[in-house]
């Protein structure tokens, strides 16, 4: 059961990885100014 949320957390946090890598690439979030 413990090993399943672990599994759980570590896709999520690849996931908001992933979608912040996107909206850098893609421009959506401009925190940095093109560095």
């Amino acid at each position: 059961m413990k090993k399943k949320w672990i599994n759980v957390s570590i896709g999520l946090s690849l996931l908001v990885f992933g979608a912040v890598y996107l909206g850098k690439k893609t421009g959506l979030l401009e925190d940095d100014s093109h560095l």
